[in-house]
């Protein structure tokens, strides 16, 4: 990757991805294939994207999303996509899903019937976007989020980026590349979580969230990190995350601490 990137370079990028990606998810039922082609041409055009998705690619999952999606499309309702907990085995999968379908031109007529009981098409899409298409965009999204976080506030340096298997390492200009994960970040991804929660009104959730972004941020801090309560928390906060889809910048923001606490448990 070029390292004349700087953090207004990723923002620009990131908001030319959120109108792509919301225009997928806003689609009308005739419109869909054409706009989830355009999603897909989107993330292969873009570097940065692109080589996100490819580190969480790991050839030995051995997908089979050709029969998957003849399973799908020919099971009446019966069948649903694989789904998995581990962010980067969800990435790799639906990415791979998506492309397969929009390289042949499967219409989404074949593959939608399963996530809407509703009759109408327009239900159906609207189902397999928010269970199979909006978790891509939230971590592509949080990724970007995750990245201008490590950046810190400086608006014009320019850095080289290295993602793997969704850890961020960055060097400033000239500088060795190492990577960032340090207490102030954790601090700045808690409180990043507690500015979104204003998107949703229950008590309760938001209690929840707090708790368990609050458990990370002490856990990492501690000498002695153990693994089982960091797993805990990021289960937890997984748990959470359909429950707030409808709140995009809160998701992004739970997404992204997620993924900086799974560097601590590989």
């Amino acid at each position: 990757m070029s390292s004349n990137i700087t953090k207004k370079d990723i923002k620009n990028s990131s908001r030319d991805f959120r109108t792509i990606a919301n225009r997928v998810l806003n689609s009308d039922y005739d419109a869909f294939d054409d706009n989830l082609k355009r999603l897909i041409y989107h993330i292969d055009n873009n570097s940065l994207i692109k080589e996100f998705i490819v580190s969480c690619i790991d050839e030995e999952d051995k997908f089979d999303i050709e029969n998957d999606v003849k399973q799908v499309s020919g099971g009446y309702g019966d069948y649903i996509f694989e789904s998995f907990i581990e962010e980067a085995k969800e990435i790799s999968y639906t990415y791979q899903l998506l492309k397969y379908i929009t390289e042949n031109s499967i219409s989404y007529r074949n593959y939608i019937y399963p996530y809407s009981a509703s009759r109408q098409y327009q239900d159906k899409v609207k189902g397999f976007n928010d269970k199979v298409v909006l978790p891509l965009i939230n971590s592509i999204d949080g990724n970007y989020e995750r990245i201008c976080v490590e950046m810190g506030y400086d608006e014009t340096g320019s850095y080289n980026i290295t993602i793997n298997g969704g850890q961020v390492n960055i060097a400033k200009d000239n500088a060795s590349i190492t990577a960032v994960q340090n207490n102030n970040n954790v601090d700045e991804l808690v409180n990043n979580v507690k500015q979104k929660l204003n998107e949703i009104k229950e008590k309760e959730l938001k209690e929840e969230i707090i708790d368990n972004v609050e458990g990370i941020q002490e856990e990492i801090k501690k000498d002695q990190i153990k693994k089982g309560k960091i797993k805990a928390f990021i289960s937890s906060l997984k748990l959470i995350l359909p429950k707030v889809k409808t709140a995009i910048e809160l998701t992004t923001a739970i997404s992204e601490i997620i993924t900086f606490a799974q560097n601590y448990i590989k």
